[in-house]
């Protein structure tokens, strides 16, 4: 079988990528294969069965946690943090989209200068006005609701949606905040809003079921390959799922000739040609298909000529702060099931040599569960006590932290219950990151005093590689990334990649916006390259 445009993975850089390419030419030949299967989407049966056991139906695509005494587990973690992989990506049709929270931050400008203006890791090879204009893009592309006059970065379009207006419980951290000092603006979120244009992607219903959206409101990448191959017209463009690539094939040191890979279903091995290949697999998986892919010009593995590939790995650390109410006189209770608060107060120049921060007021603040109270057949008298007595509430956050060679993903040379090559992650946080984070506690509980709470104590801390970025990192020179800032590897003339993994550094914030521009730029560098 032979292609132009072969694409390893089915995520929101594939997607973006394909759609580009096809908007300049519908007849573009491209293949994506993606090592998953799919999962009916928008489907109301798969709804209501969600509704009724709280499973979701591409659980089934997570990595299982690591092993311990009485589970076998998968994948290993060779580091002194553990870094879970459970439920941190979805390796099906669609890639993570499939049950992102579709928070949609753009990176400060001050984040493609970390290494200038820190010390730490190194500087994007262009800067922030390089990619403003893809990041308007991709908040079209994605369909994003937020606030058009928000000051926080330079823009030179609105979004597509207005913001989803702050919640009743968004009230006592917002007031919190103003007597602080502190600044806080609506979350950017990629939930399509009321419009007059013609979509197939109904808006918002606010149903509270995000991680299964029966509509379509919330970006996901599958339901917009879904669209590509139904309801447009190209004949070139193919999708092929459960298929594994095992490796990439070279003619010689610059030139790729195609892929070797494994159709599950067939159990058969077999070898598809491509002018150019891009790998937009994910961090982890991306970099672990360079490494397999040996050969006698690629030793260490593609793109590996400075060992490189698989090191520098970073994810965000995700802390969420608790604190005791004495009462809840306004019985506010969680309203939509995604935030509409955040403060990227802390996401500031001044902050970046330490690590920038980002505050988020959760929609399970105050917590509460009315639904058990019932099922404990409480009366109405102690319910509304119930709501309006004694509870809890959150503040949670993501912090950065920079990259260190010794950090890094590997291949474990045994296969998943997906097929897959098993992962190596070894990661250990940094000698100062408690330091850090008794900073933020300090920030955090004068919030919590503003509003009349206690802290109940230290934050939970979660590492889960939700976020994982940075293992083949873009640069101008070889010798500090693998790929160009064409997203080209180093050394080669028609392979490239496309996923957090070229990211040099990710700031305090999400990464799927970014990744969206980036993948938007790279279609444009492509269509203007021709094959």
């Amino acid at each position: 079988m032979r292609v132009d445009t072969l694409i390893i993975g089915s995520g929101i850089a594939a997607a973006a990528l394909s759609q580009r390419l096809l908007d300049y030419d519908p007849n573009a030949s491209i293949l994506l294969l993606e090592a998953g299967g799919r999962v009916k989407m928008q489907d109301y049966n798969t709804w209501t069965t969600y509704l009724v056991n709280g499973k979701l139906p591409y659980e089934r695509y997570y990595d299982l946690p690591y092993p311990d005494r009485d589970h076998p587990g998968e994948n290993l973690n060779a580091g002194g943090t553990e870094i879970p992989l459970a439920g941190a990506r979805a390796l099906t049709y669609g890639g993570s989209t499939i049950h992102w929270g579709g928070w949609s931050f753009r990176l400060k400008p001050e984040d493609f200068y970390l290494h200038s203006n820190t010390g730490e890791s190194i500087d994007w090879p262009f800067d922030y006005h390089e990619l403003e204009p893809y990041y308007c893009a991709a908040e079209h592309y994605i369909g994003v609701s937020g606030d058009s006059h928000d000051p926080t970065v330079p823009r030179s379009a609105g979004y597509p949606f207005p913001a989803f207006p702050y919640s009743l419980e968004d009230q006592p951290m917002a007031t919190a905040m103003e007597s602080l000092g502190i600044g806080y603006s609506h979350v950017p979120i990629a939930r399509h809003g009321i419009t007059d244009t013609v979509s197939r992607h109904a808006p918002c219903q606010t149903t509270g079921t995000c991680k299964y959206c029966p509509f379509g409101a919330r970006y996901a990448a599958t339901n917009f390959l879904n669209d590509m191959q139904e309801w447009e017209n190209h004949e070139n463009f193919h999708i092929r799922t459960n298929v594994v690539v095992g490796k990439i094939l070279m003619d010689d040191k610059q030139s790729a000739t195609g892929v070797e890979c494994v159709d599950k279903e067939s159990g058969q091995t077999e070898v598809i040609h491509a002018k150019r290949i891009i790998v937009a697999a994910g961090t982890i998986e991306s970099a672990k298909l360079l490494l397999r892919s040996t050969s006698t010009n690629w030793p260490g593995g593609l793109g590996n000529q400075h060992d490189l590939v698989g090191r520098n790995f970073i994810t965000h650390p995700y802390f969420i702060f608790t604190a005791n109410l004495p009462d809840n006189p306004q019985a506010l209770q969680p309203e939509m099931n995604f935030p509409t608060l955040c403060s990227r107060h802390f996401d500031s120049p001044e902050q970046q040599a330490k690590g920038k921060f980002i505050l988020i007021n959760p929609p399970g603040s105050p917590l509460l569960n009315l639904a058990q109270q019932m099922q404990n057949g409480l009366t109405r008298e102690k319910m509304d006590a119930y709501v309006s007595g004694p509870t809890q509430i959150q503040l949670h956050g993501m912090l950065e932290v920079f990259s260190r060679y010794d950090n890094r993903i590997l291949n474990f040379n045994k296969i998943n219950h997906l097929g897959m090559e098993e992962t190596l992650v070894d990661y250990t946080k940094d000698t100062t990151f408690d330091q850090r984070m008794m900073e933020i506690q300090s920030h955090v509980s004068q919030l919590f005093g503003q509003i009349g709470a206690t802290l109940s104590g230290k934050p939970s801390v979660s590492w889960r590689a939700d976020h994982a970025a940075c293992v083949t990192r873009m640069s101008h020179d070889a010798r500090q990334g693998v790929v160009d800032p064409h997203l080209c590897i180093h050394g080669t003339d028609n392979v490239y990649i496309c996923s957090n993994a070229v990211f040099p550094s990710t700031g305090a914030i999400n990464p799927t916006l970014t990744l969206a521009a980036l993948s938007l730029r790279l279609a444009d560098h492509l269509h203007h390259r021709g094959l």
